[in-house]
C-alpha cells in the first residue's frame, strides 16, 4: 500500500535495535504486548521488495515464512495481507481467501481489515467467473489505502453491469479479471502485461491518467484495446491506435462545445475570454474551442487571455470599450474554485458592457444559483456527466447496486456501469448473432483492430451519466448540453 520495502526494511533494522539495547522498561514493554522476531521484520521487508518487483511467487512463499515459523507478531498482519495480494496475483483465488479467511475476526483493529475484506470479495467473484469459458473483461485499478473506496465503487459499477449483461443471454458469460495497480506506472504496465496473457478481450481502467498513460503505452505494444474511463489527460491517446478515452479530455470538451455554438445554437461569431489557472483547464479547453470553431469557419472577433481570475471580476475596465459588440456571443471557460462567485462577477460585468450578449460555457457554469441573471443571457454549457435520479433505468440500476454494495451510487458507480455497458455492447456486436460464441475473432492483432474500428465507428451510446460517441476518433466527442432560461436551468440536448 504505497510501502517502500527499503524503507521498512531500515525502519524495521532501526526498530530491532531500540527494543535490543534501549532500556530495561523499552524492552520489557515490547516483550509483554508484541513480540519482536528481528529475522521475521527482515522476511516481511524482503517479501515486500519481491511483491514491488513483481515476484509473486517468491514473495509468497517469503510472507509464508513469516506466517509458518513464527508466532504471530507485529509482521503478522502484513504478511497475511501481502501472501493474499501474492496469491491474488498469481491467480489463486481459493488461496488468496484461505488466508484472509477469519482476518476481520482476528485482527479487527488492524488497518488492513478493510482492504482484506475488498480483496476477499475480488476473489469470490474471480472463483466465481473464472469457470466461465467466455470472453474476458480485464480490469485494472488500484487498492491502495487512499483510493481503495473509489476502486470499489466503480467496481461495483461494472460488476452491475456485467450481472446484467449475464442474466440477458444465456450463453458463454463475460468474466471479469481483476488485477490491482497499487504501485503506480509500473504496477499498470505488469497488470496490462498479465491481462493479455489471460486472453481478455478488453482492458478498462485506472483512475488517474498517471498510470493510464503507463497502461495505455503497454496496451499498445501488445495490440490490446484500453478504455480509460476516467483521465482527462489530452494525450493520453495521443499516437495511439488501442487506446479509447471515454471521459472527454480538456481539448475535446472546448471542441464539442463549439460544434454545438455553430450546428446548434447558429452562431457564427464569438469572442472568448479565459483567466489562467494552474491546472490549465480553461486553456485547454479554450484552445480546443479555437480549434474548432476555425475549422468550422466561425468568426473569432475577439480572443483576451487574463493573467488570473481576480481580473474576471473587473471584466468591464480589462477588456477595451465596444469589444464585444461585434460578437454574438462570448465563450469564457472556468475552471474557478469558487464557479459561483466567478459566474456572478462576470454576469454583472457584461451588464455594463454588452447585455444582449449570449454567454456560452464549460461546466463550471453548472447549476448556479443565480438562474435568473443567468437566463438574461441564454447562458448555455456542455458538461461530460449529467443523469436523472427518476429515470426508470438509474432507478433499475440504484437498486442493483445497493443490494451489491450496501451504499447509493456515485458518479464513479454510474461511470464504471456506463462504460462497462458500452463496451459490451461493442463485443455483444462484433461476435456476431451467436451472442459471443464466436469471440475469438477479438483476440490476436487482426481481432483487435476490428474491435478498434468498431469503437470508432458505433452509434452514440446514452447512458446513465455519460454519453459516449467516438465519431471516428479516440477520444469521446460528445457532451450534455445545458441552458439557463426562464429562470430555470433544463437539458436541451
Amino acid at each position: 500500500m504505497g510501502i517502500n520495502p527499503r524503507l521498512l526494511l531500515k525502519f524495521l533494522l532501526v526498530s530491532a535495535l531500540v527494543c535490543s539495547f534501549g532500556t530495561g522498561v523499552v524492552y520489557a514493554r515490547f516483550q509483554h504486548t508484541i513480540p519482536h522476531y528481528l529475522v521475521a521484520d527482515s522476511l516481511l521487508a524482503a517479501g515486500i521488495e519481491h511483491f514491488s518487483d513483481g515476484k509473486y511467487e517468491v514473495a509468497e512463499a517469503t510472507f509464508d515464512r513469516v506466517l509458518n515459523e513464527f508466532q504471530p507478531n507485529r509482521a503478522t498482519t502484513t504478511s497475511i495481507l501481502f501472501a493474499a495480494k501474492s496469491a491474488y496475483r498469481l491467480g489463486k483465488f481459493e488461496r488468496t481467501r484461505t488466508y484472509l479467511n477469519g482476518f476481520a475476526g482476528n485482527y479487527g483493529s488492524s488497518s488492513y481489515v478493510e482492504e482484506a475484506r475488498q480483496l476477499d470479495g475480488l476473489s469470490y467473484e474471480a472463483i466465481k467467473y473464472e469457470t466461465s469459458k467466455g470472453p474476458s473483461l480485464g480490469l485494472i485499478f488500484s487498492l491502495s489505502r487512499d483510493e481503495s473506496k473509489q476502486t470499489q465503487e466503480i467496481f461495483n459499477g461494472v460488476r452491475v453491469a456485467v450481472d446484467k449483461f449475464n442474466n440477458d443471454q444465456t450463453k458463454r458469460p463475460i468474466r471479469m479479471i481483476f488485477r490491482d495497480i497499487d504501485g503506480g506506472a509500473g504496477a499498470a504496465r505488469r497488470a496490462v502485461q498479465e491481462l493479455v496473457d489471460e486472453g481478455v478481450s478488453v482492458i478498462i481502467g485506472t483512475l488517474f491518467s498517471e498510470e493510464a498513460l503507463a497502461a495505455a503505452e503497454e496496451a499498445e505494444r501488445l495490440k490490446i484495446v484500453f478504455v480509460a474511463p476516467l483521465a482527462t489527460d489530452d494525450h493520453l491517446v495521443t499516437n495511439r491506435t488501442f487506446t479509447f478515452q471515454a471521459n472527454p479530455s480538456m481539448q475535446a470538451r472546448g471542441a464539442a462545445m463549439a460544434r454545438f455554438a455553430m450546428n446548434g445554437l447558429r452562431l457564427d461569431s464569438i469572442a472568448v475570454v479565459l483567466a489562467t489557472d494552474d491546472r490549465k483547464i480553461s486553456e485547454r479547453q479554450a484552445d480546443g474551442f479555437l480549434e474548432e470553431a476555425s475549422r468550422l469557419g466561425m468568426t473569432i472577433r475577439m480572443v483576451s487571455v487574463l493573467e488570473s481570475e481576480s481580473q474576471l471580476f473587473r471584466l468591464a475596465e480589462v477588456l477595451p470599450p465596444d469589444t464585444l459588440d461585434q460578437a454574438q456571443a462570448i465563450y469564457i471557460p472556468l475552471a474557478s474554485r469558487n464557479p459561483v462567485g466567478a459566474a456572478g462577477a462576470i454576469l454583472s460585468n457584461l451588464d455594463r458592457m454588452n447585455p444582449n450578449i449570449r454567454v456560452i460555457g464549460n461546466e463550471g457554469w453548472q447549476d448556479l444559483p443565480q438562474k435568473s441573471h443567468a437566463s438574461a443571457y441564454l447562458t448555455t454549457y456542455g458538461d461530460e456527466f449529467w443523469m436523472d435520479r427518476k429515470e426508470a433505468g438509474f432507478l433499475s440500476f440504484e437498486k442493483s447496486f445497493k443490494a451489491l454494495a450496501k451504499a447509493e451510487p456515485g458518479r464513479l458507480g454510474v461511470t464504471g456501469f456506463d462504460v462497462t455497458q458500452y463496451v459490451l455492447e461493442i463485443l455483444d456486436q462484433q461476435a456476431g448473432l451467436d451472442r459471443l460464441d464466436n469471440s475469438e475473432i477479438l483476440l490476436g492483432s487482426d481481432g483487435q483492430l476490428k474491435l478498434v474500428e468498431a469503437f470508432k465507428s458505433h452509434a452514440e451510446f446514452q447512458g446513465l451519466g455519460l454519453r459516449i460517441h467516438f465519431d471516428g476518433w479516440h477520444v469521446n466527442q460528445t457532451l450534455f448540453y445545458h441552458r439557463y432560461k426562464d429562470n430555470e436551468l433544463t437539458l436541451i440536448r
